[in-house]
């Protein structure tokens, strides 16, 4: 993993190349809105499509990268192949981020997305979810702490845990903000991580959380934290026009 700069040296992003950990394969035709987020031809993150012109990701996972060396892959359920690749035009981070704080930014493609049974956009969602809600994460990545990274999509379904528990699990990190929100399970185990980044927690049917940070993966205790869809979708929609 990453660790984060700055004064947060308890928390670890959920940087480039990483994992989903307890999780399942998965088909992309069950997640038509993810995306793999490619710098320089590699899997760096996860995104998701919100529009045929645009998609959202994490803050962090396109931070100092130019537009020119990104690129989103569409409809494959395997990373670095298949699909459709859409070079970006335009990355929008927001204004406010600050390492793990309003970690979100959106990508406009030059080439739109052509929906069909494996891409689809997913609505962001305008309320928060709350504890105990089931929520489903997807991403490509290790399977365990240590082990290798596969090509094959992953899924994992996991709850909204308690807001102010987690912030005091997260007191030394500096702990969380309106825009983030927790989700694991108590006995840890299921979970994202690196490489999963920018990618879609899903709630309802809507994306409602975005994958950001965490301690470590899985670990009992620390659940992961995201950024909390439904407080940023007003910038989102202020740049892309998307409700």
């Amino acid at each position: 993993m990453l660790a984060f700069t700055g004064t947060v040296p308890l928390a670890t992003r959920h940087g480039p190349d990483g994992r989903i950990v307890g999780g399942s394969p998965a088909n992309i035709t069950n997640y038509p809105y993810q995306l793999s987020l490619e710098f320089f031809f590699m899997h760096s993150c996860g995104a998701s499509i919100i529009g045929a012109n645009w998609a959202v990701t994490a803050a962090h996972c396109v931070e100092g990268l130019p537009p020119a060396s990104v690129r989103l892959r569409a409809g494959s359920s395997t990373k670095g192949v298949g699909g459709t690749v859409h070079p970006a035009s335009e990355v929008v981070m927001h204004p406010d981020y600050w390492d793990a704080d309003y970690d979100i930014a959106v990508i406009k493609v030059s080439e739109p997305f052509e929906f069909s049974d494996s891409v689809q956009p997913i609505s962001m969602s305008s309320v928060v979810p709350p504890t105990g809600t089931p929520v489903v994460v997807t991403g490509w990545g290790r399977l365990s702490t240590d082990g290798s990274s596969p090509s094959q999509l992953y899924q994992v379904l996991i709850s909204v845990m308690d807001y102010d528990t987690c912030n005091s699990a997260y007191r030394e990190a500096g702990g969380l903000t309106t825009r983030m929100f927790c989700a694991g399970v108590p006995a840890g185990g299921k979970d994202s991580c690196n490489g999963d980044s920018g990618g879609p927690l899903m709630a309802n049917g809507e994306l409602s959380g975005i994958v950001s940070w965490g301690y470590d993966c899985g670990e009992a205790g620390f659940p992961g934290v995201y950024a909390n869809v439904a407080v940023l979708k007003s910038w989102v929609t202020s740049v892309t026009g998307i409700e």
